[in-house]
Formats: structure tokens, C-alpha cells, sequence
């Protein structure tokens, strides 16, 4: 927890305020923090706001700012962690008590991406919500991802399986340990978002190799991309020798530094 109280004081805004909402007292708390090796006064951007409750506990959960926050993380109970489905069914019950309460204070909007839901339909207000801050659920079983997926109301972290594939991954070549530390360091290269100006001209007909290779140019390496129409980025697509016809509302999915 200290790890990720440093890095989200490196990538977030100056006056940015974090959180912490579970039922270990506040002193308990800071004490834990301390002894984990986290220095509040190297805290630059943001301000730590502690609140004690039980996240599983409507009443609780509506005693906080919920319609306000930009992001909201749902970490795995600690103490259920021996039960995969436990902490994960702890954690679907505090989105979907969140997401209500959301749904509840928010002012409905007819156009929003789940408009195909009539008003006060559950789903409906669920996907309104969505729309206004970002869920990151963590959970445990890979089973659980299924109904995340299906919902749409929810971004998901599969922490285990996230651990696995990163020891797998150096077992097999320990200079992948290199790449892992540059991308989850807090500075340095990282996953941008970049725009298809940078790369090519408008209508310009170029493979994903060729794209590639004009990236490489700016040190960068390019691993997909996102057409203008399209809804997801494709990552590692697998056709990279036909030609086609790029547009500056598409856009690119790179490994490079902030500019």
C-alpha cells in the first residue's frame, strides 16, 4: 500500500486528495503506513483523507463524496485473501453499492453510451454512472472477470494472474525484468497514447511495420493502434504487412516519455 500511495503521488495533479476508506482506525492506520515505510512528508501532490467504515455497508459507503471522486480502486480484502472468492465477492458487492449510490446522486442524461437503457432501469443508471468516474476493481479469481466483463460498469485488475505472468516472463528471460521495472517506474518510458500526426500525413498508406519504424525514429516503439470508428485498440495486431490508409483521427498505442 505505501508503494502505491508514492506512485500515485508521482503521476497525479498537485492538490489531489487520496481517499482511504476501510475499517481500520485511523491511528492503526498511519501507524501501519509508517512502519511500512511511508514518509508523509514526501508526499508533494497529494493529501491523504482518512475515513473509517465498512465498504460493504451501504449506510457507510454513503456517508463519502462517492458523485465527486475521479477514480475510485477497490482493493482486495486483506483479510479474506486466503479465499479468492470471498475477497472478489466482497469486492463486486462495494462497485455495485457504489455505483447505485452514484447513480442516485447524479442528474439522469438521455445521451450517454448505455442509451439503448430507458430511464431508472438499473442497468441504465449503472452505465450513466460509469460514465462519470472510473472503477479499478482488484480481484482475485479469474473467474470473476467474466461478470466484470458482462457488466460494463467496471475496469478490473487480476492481481495473481498479473503476478504470474510477471515471473513467468523473467523465468524465461531475465532481461525482461528490465522492461517491467522501466514501464512500472515513475518515471521513464510508459504507455502513451499518441496521435497518428506524429508518425504519418494524412491518407499516407503505410503498413504497421512502417509505422513501427517511423516510431522508432522518435525512440519510440509503437505496439498497436485504435482506427477513428473503432472501439478498443488492437495490441500485437497480427497483420503487419498490408498497406492501408491511416486518418488523423486514428491513433497509436506506444512505449515512450511523456513529452
Amino acid at each position: 500500500m505505501e508503494d502505491m500511495i508514492m506512485v500515485l503521488d508521482a503521476f497525479l495533479a498537485p492538490g489531489s486528495e487520496l481517499w482511504m476508506f476501510n475499517d481500520v482506525p485511523e491511528i492503526d492506520r498511519e501507524r501501519k503506513l509508517i512502519e511500512g515505510g511511508l514518509d508523509f512528508s514526501r508526499l508533494e501532490n497529494i493529501t491523504l483523507v482518512h475515513r473509517e467504515g465498512n465498504a460493504v455497508i451501504r449506510r457507510h459507503l454513503e456517508s463519502l463524496p462517492l458523485e465527486s471522486f475521479d477514480s475510485i480502486l477497490i482493493l482486495a480484502d486483506e483479510s479474506v485473501e486466503d479465499s479468492a472468492i470471498q475477497a472478489d465477492s466482497r469486492s463486486l458487492a462495494t462497485l455495485l453499492l457504489i455505483r447505485d449510490i452514484q447513480a442516485k446522486r447524479l442528474p439522469y442524461k438521455e445521451a450517454f453510451r448505455g442509451g439503448s437503457f430507458s430511464e431508472g432501469s438499473w442497468m441504465g443508471d449503472m452505465l450513466q454512472a460509469s460514465d462519470k468516474s472510473v472503477i479499478i476493481s482488484e480481484i482475485l479469481d479469474p473467474r470473476t472477470k467474466n461478470l466484470l466483463a458482462m457488466s460494463k460498469i467496471s475496469d478490473y485488475v487480476l492481481s495473481n494472474e498479473l503476478v504470474s505472468m510477471a515471473l513467468a516472463m523473467v523465468a524465461e528471460d531475465r532481461q525482461i525484468n528490465y522492461v517491467l521495472e522501466e514501464l512500472f517506474a515513475e518515471e521513464g518510458n510508459e504507455l502513451q497514447i499518441r496521435q497518428s500526426e506524429l508518425y504519418l500525413r494524412e491518407d499516407e498508406e503505410l503498413n504497421f511495420f512502417e509505422v513501427m519504424l517511423r516510431a522508432r525514429q522518435r525512440k519510440e516503439v509503437v505496439i498497436g493502434y485504435r482506427l477513428k470508428d473503432a472501439e478498443r485498440a488492437i495490441i500485437n495486431p497480427p497483420d503487419k504487412v498490408s498497406r492501408r490508409r491511416w486518418s488523423r483521427k486514428d491513433v497509436f498505442v506506444a512505449i515512450a516519455e511523456k513529452e
